[in-house]
């Protein structure tokens, strides 16, 4: 009897339960130890303790930001996803971006060992959080004197962690094997992987069975920011449906033969246009539902270099669909239990690419190749789009209650040598003013999913649907412009011109909220993973002068090249799964390339 390695040892009957003091979903609290450990009838002997059981489900959902050396919270070494795409590269030299993928290094054997590969199949603790789900929805009932419209919502809570763990795996890995129950040690655990298009649709079933009983919203966010609603749910669906619809999984040849392609685990075995029909649908229920009942809007409040911070950063601010965070508060710069300060602050694993600096149009709305936008190349960083000071460390803006020094000797950019503004660029993103004022000792929350994506969706799945775009994708698209300050987007577009537009703004809005790499594999971007990367270096005259435009001279500069720039394959749209885990037979099978 063949069983699944890792999962088998997740599988043992034995539950930890946290003191009895409150504490709020995704707080401080997350980080106490355990101590009480208790059978399933102590653990669903009362409401509290269930909600605790549930909340350490919560635990175990994804957290971007690079924050310690645990094994599901270093992701690629210590470094970010972003490193991997064309908006961004890093200079962590042990980070997993120079480590393994940079260089070419990574190979399915990486997977065995190796912590610094973008999303592991067995280090993520999606598979612990997916069995603690299933053991919240089977004993969800036992709760004496609990209304079962909470009960039912317990369970509905407990069926997201499932469908967003399974979400994640589905975009780095393509069908998997279906965990339906809380599995125990004793029973046959033999799994076949599951085609591309099965477990989607395994995936949406549970989605769908947590909307029925979750409430729209969170009232008490105080005490509960953090747990999911009916809009999360319908949030989740619409990202899902957007990415099983793109030519990645939906195309008329698979983006690599092989095993994986020929039994469909890596595409749905050719186009299905409904599914683009289904994504549209998706997005715009929850868009209807947020026009009728409210609550949930874009942080919209005339300030669009505020309002875009706040629509990412700040808690409980109405946009953020789903959230998570490992703690209230972060602890400092240098603190050991919160990396990314010092990896992008310091060490180099955010430096934006010019390439994205050069995707923010002007504040008028215009893109900077457009002759009439007023964009001056002596002086580029005046009068942009306001996302483009609040996501990137730019020369001349106000920082720190000063200006910022990106110059060559500057106080951002000391030397040639430093990694943190390497590019000739720092990252402003999560770091905001890099001080005790705002980043650090601030609430760090991961926004996994806003309402701006979900309006972005529906524009680009309507184009697809529709074969260009329609009236209300223009209209979807123009209300994420306008929250900060942009002019609507320029009408007459053809479906790929359109299609071009929203994934710019995807990647001007979302940079470094993980959206780019996945907008990148799904529409199968291989010019984008294959073209150079550049910084800039800044050097001010000698003058005796304050630096202005006119006396920093401006050199383009090749950033280091990396392997699939010249050796590009499209295996690299998905993870290689372990080969210990393939080779154990249970009825994994590699994916194409690997």
């Amino acid at each position: 009897m063949n069983k699944i390695k890792y999962i088998i040892g997740l599988f043992v009957v034995a539950f930890l339960i946290v003191g009895c003091e409150e504490w709020a979903i995704g707080d401080a609290a997350l980080e106490e130890p355990p101590t009480v450990t208790a059978n399933l009838d102590t653990v669903f002997s009362n409401v509290e303790y269930a909600e605790r059981f549930l909340f350490g489900a919560y635990g175990t959902l994804p957290y971007g930001l690079n924050i310690n050396w645990d094994a599901n919270r270093d992701k690629l070494g210590m470094d970010i996803l972003e490193a991997l795409t064309d908006l961004n590269h890093s200079y962590l030299a042990w980070g997993g971006a120079n480590q393994v993928y940079y260089g070419g290094q990574y190979a399915a054997l990486t997977e065995n060992e190796s912590s610094k590969t973008k999303f592991h199949f067995t280090k993520e603790k999606t598979w612990s959080g997916i069995r603690k789900a299933w053991i919240v929805v089977e004993n969800a009932d036992k709760i004496p004197g609990a209304e079962q419209a909470y009960i039912d919502q317990l369970k509905a809570e407990a069926r997201m962690v499932i469908a967003l763990h399974y979400t994640d795996m589905y975009r780095h890995f393509g069908g998997l094997p279906w965990v339906d129950h809380a599995y125990d040690g004793d029973e046959d655990m033999t799994f076949v992987r599951l085609t591309a298009k099965v477990t989607l649709e395994k995936i949406i079933e549970q989605i769908d069975l947590a909307i029925a009983d979750l409430p729209w919203d969170i009232k008490d966010l105080s005490n509960w920011d953090g747990r999911f609603s009916q809009a999360s749910a319908k949030g989740l669906k619409a990202r899902l449906l957007l990415f099983a619809a793109s030519p990645l999984f939906n195309d008329d040849v698979p983006y690599l033969e092989g095993e994986a392609a020929t039994k469909e685990l890596v595409w749905f075995g050719g186009k299905d246009a409904t599914l683009w029909n289904r994504a549209a649908e998706a997005a715009e229920d929850l868009i209807a539902d947020v026009n009728s009942k409210g609550v949930y809007q874009l942080v919209n409040t005339g300030n669009p270099r505020q309002d875009f911070q706040d629509a990412y950063y700040k808690r409980g601010n109405g946009e953020v669909l789903i959230s998570t965070r490992v703690r209230f508060e972060s602890p400092g710069w240098w603190s050991g239990s919160y990396y990314f300060y010092q990896s992008a602050g310091n060490y180099g694993c955010g430096c934006p690419t010019q390439e994205y600096v050069d995707m923010f149009g002007m504040a008028n709305g215009l893109p900077i190749t457009d002759p009439a936008s007023g964009y001056d190349a002596n002086d580029p960083f005046t009068s942009r789009d306001p996302r483009l000071y609040e996501t990137v460390l730019v020369d001349g803006d106000t920082y720190q209650g000063r200006t910022s020094e990106l110059w060559i000797g500057g106080r951002e950019r000391k030397n040639t040598g430093f990694k943190g503004t390497k590019s000739g660029y720092g990252l402003r993103k999560f770091l905001l003013e890099r001080n005790a004022a705002t980043s650090i000792n601030s609430v760090v929350q991961w926004p996994y999913l806003r309402l701006a994506e979900v309006y972005l969706t529906a524009a680009e799945a309507l184009n697809e649907a529709n074969n260009g775009p329609t009236t209300k994708a223009y209209s979807y698209v123009n209300e994420v412009r306008r929250r900060v300050g942009l002019g609507d987007l320029e009408t007459g577009l053809s479906q790929e011109e359109f299609r071009e537009a929203v994934l710019r703004e995807r990647a001007l809005e979302f940079g470094y909220e993980e959206v780019r790499w996945f907008d990148l594999i799904r529409w199968k971007r291989e010019a984008d993973f294959t073209k150079a990367l550049h910084g800039t270096d800044l050097v001010k005259i000698d003058n005796g002068q304050p630096a202005t435009p006119d006396n920093l001279t401006r050199t383009l500069t090749n950033l280091p090249s990396r392997y699939w720039q010249s050796n590009w394959s499209p295996k690299w749209y998905l993870s290689a799964l372990p080969p210990d885990e393939v080779n154990l037979k249970y009825g994994l099978i590699q994916n194409p390339g690997w």
